[in-house]
């Protein structure tokens, strides 16, 4: 035996070996394959039939699911608030086309009091709701500045604004003179009992819904708050009155619609109007008529509302849970947030067998069932946001079927800025009878329980905790009057300011009213 012959047996050896591990490797990985491929057939199939065990449930209940029937009914041009001339012309197409039927008429509407670019206009879901109001006074010199530099198409703004507020208040005033008659026209429109858009809800998904008149109402509304300032100013309450009257029925037309971005414009509607009532409280120029006048009008506004809002959201969703079936690609361009778990979910969601979107779909409902929908307690006026944030932000999303619970913070959106809207509704509501209880007897109850003949119904709650607002007179003979705020703590009356946005937290701090200046 030469030396080297048992050295020359080793390689071939190895090779035998490598060639059983690769073998054993290949028939392992097409076993894995193989089953992994069952495994995606049977959670394809289990999806499909959890999801229309759940379809049939959800329908034996009465839970409407396609959007469409969710739109608001229609309503006779007689009675309609919509159909007068100039908010008509926005919905005047072509037959079977978005095309207007006179483009003169539909740009002289669609451009309306426009002071800034479009783009600068648009305000969706997920974005600050406005706070209670300012907390001070409108600047005249800004909105002079506005409309002068709207008026010329150069971009400057000729000559300096006045100094004193009268003389801010009259140049104003003349600089709204050009839209008068559009504001008499909704005027006498706003005596209609109903309002109804011509929107289109017939379209393929809810996204797509085409909303030109939103912008534009929120623009008639900057028109009335500027003026209705001007007019605080110069003491002209009656005209104020009827301005602040007006946004209210502005606010109030948009009621029907189940978008959220109909509800976010009607929010800043409203915010306009308490900021219009705010102003006349704090100079004490509002009369005992007025103020109850106001009070009647705020007082249409509930919470009852929300919850057909949610029964659309609900739709809203099973929508995009149709269209994902749909088109199984588009999945892979979503982004489900910034952080490396929103990342990871992403991952899953792209990669996950496709029966695990029916999953999510019937989680989705799910969470409006066990947590969305008895966080809005109609019968106690309450909402609570513990159930909203525990539905938004669930633990194990993966195994629990909740990649996409991110669709639910619409939810949050929707219930946090209702109950931020509604304390500031029901606050300008008891402002204004703190205000009528010191004109009759010359100053300021000792609790809100004393309000009860100067309020136009029982006295307005707390929405985070159904009991009375925080109430108090200072030492300097102010009142504060606060909600606990989305946190459901009391912070004493405590307004925390957003960093990023420079306006408040509306997760942090209390709800507070603001306090009347000085001067």
């Amino acid at each position: 035996m030469r030396p080297g012959f048992a050295v020359s047996q080793r390689p071939s050896g190895a090779r035998a070996v490598l060639w059983r591990v690769l073998r054993w490797t290949a028939i392992g990985a097409a076993a894995l394959g193989l089953l992994l491929a069952l495994v995606c057939v049977e959670e394809n199939r289990r999806g499909k039939r959890s999801w229309e065990t759940a379809r049939r449930h959800l329908a034996a209940r009465g839970i409407e699911m396609d959007w469409r029937k969710l739109a608001p009914a229609a309503v006779d041009d007689a009675d309609n608030f919509a159909t007068t001339p100039f908010l008509a012309a926005l919905f005047d197409y072509l037959p079977g086309t978005y095309t207007p039927r006179d483009l003169q008429a539909y740009n002289r509407v669609a451009g309306f009091a426009q002071t800034e670019p479009p783009y600068a206009e648009q305000r969706g879901p997920g974005e600050p709701p406005p706070p209670m109001v300012r907390g001070e006074r409108v600047d005249l010199a800004a909105a002079l500045a506005r409309l002068r530099k709207a008026q010329h198409n150069d971009g400057a703004a000729p000559g300096a604004n006045p100094a004193g507020r009268t003389e801010l208040a009259n140049a104003v005033l003349e600089a709204l003179e050009q839209y008068r008659p559009v504001l008499d026209e909704l005027r006498g429109a706003s005596r209609r009992r109903q309002a109804r858009f011509n929107v289109n809800y017939a379209v393929d998904y809810p996204w797509l819904v085409s909303q030109p008149h939103l912008p534009v109402l929120k623009r008639v509304s900057r028109v009335l708050l500027w003026r209705a300032a001007a007019e605080l100013a110069l003491g002209n309450s009656a005209a104020a009155a009827e301005d602040a009257a007006l946004e209210i029925s502005l606010a109030a037309a948009l009621e029907p619609e189940p978008l959220l971005s109909s509800l976010s414009a009607r929010h800043v509607i409203l915010f306009n109007a308490r900021q219009i009532i705010w102003e006349g409280l704090a100079a004490h120029q509002w009369s005992d008529e007025q103020l109850a006048d106001f009070q009647q009008r705020l007082a249409q506004f509930t919470l009852q509302d929300t919850q057909r809002l949610l029964a659309f959201e609900r739709a809203f969703g099973n929508a995009l849970f149709e269209f994902a079936h749909q088109e199984p690609k588009m999945v892979r361009g979503w982004v489900l947030g910034p952080t490396r778990a929103d990342k990871l979910r992403a991952v899953v969601l792209h990669h996950m067998p496709a029966g695990w979107m029916f999953l999510e779909q019937g989680s989705y409902q799910r969470s409006f069932d066990e947590l969305i929908a008895p966080a809005l307690d109609l019968e106690a006026g309450r909402i609570r946001p513990g159930l909203v944030e525990q539905a938004c932000h669930p633990p194990f999303p993966v195994l629990r079927h909740r990649l996409m619970a991110g669709m639910a913070t619409r939810s949050l959106y929707l219930l946090q800025t209702s109950a931020l809207a509604q304390t500031g509704i029901d606050e300008a509501i008891i402002a204004c009878a703190l205000e009528r209880h010191r004109l009759h007897s010359g100053g300021l109850p000792e609790n809100l329980q004393a309000l009860a003949a100067y309020l136009p119904g029982p006295l307005p709650l707390d929405v985070i905790t159904g009991k009375p607002m925080h109430y108090r007179v200072s030492a300097d003979g102010q009142f504060i009057l606060y909600s606990v705020g989305w946190n459901e703590q009391d912070d004493g009356g405590k307004v925390v300011l957003n960093q990023q946005s420079n306006g408040t937290d509306p997760v942090k701090g209390d709800w507070v009213w603001p306090a009347y200046p000085r001067d």
